[in-house]
């Protein structure tokens, strides 16, 4: 074999193993905050602790709140969050909600049947911490906007 040819073999035994430490190496992807589809969630509950409550409905397929149509792509990006990454979990110490701002917490949303309680960020990364059952998540805090906007941000423009 010419010279050639081996230092193509060696390239090609490198290029073979780079792809194999980059497939080893892949990061596992991070559990979901809930189990639920989009597209399966019927209706959704937006309250807080000043008496906001801003209820949306599904039914023949559109988006309203009361009988007014809502702003379908607004609701659509909200529901994303319950696909969105769960970086982690951890049993609620009942007595110590307070601390992470979730007895009473600043906001509730519902999805279906299922409740989220939204608390404080983390002081360290920024994340914010929400309550389901008994368990707290840490999740990106790219849906606070959706959750604080009022009523009228909702309706179909």
């Amino acid at each position: 074999m010419s010279r050639r040819t081996w230092i193509n073999l060696l390239l090609f035994a490198l290029l073979c193993l780079l792809a194999a430490l980059t497939w080893w190496l892949q990061p596992t992807p991070l559990p979901l905050l809930t189990d639920l589809d989009p597209g399966d969630i019927k209706s959704i509950r937006i309250s807080d602790n000043s008496g906001r409550a801003i209820r949306l409905h599904k039914s023949g397929g559109i988006w309203r709140i009361g009988q007014t149509p809502a702003d379908s792509d607004r609701i659509r990006q909200l529901l994303e969050i319950s696909r969105t990454p769960s970086f982690d979990r951890f049993p609620a110490p009942e007595h110590q909600l307070e601390a992470f701002g979730l007895r009473p917490s600043a906001i509730r949303l519902q999805l279906n049947d299922l409740e989220l309680a939204f608390g404080n960020n983390d002081p360290i990364d920024n994340l914010r911490y929400v309550q389901i059952n008994n368990l707290i998540h840490r999740i990106g805090d790219g849906f606070q906007h959706h959750l604080t906007a009022p009523e009228t941000a909702w309706q179909k423009k």
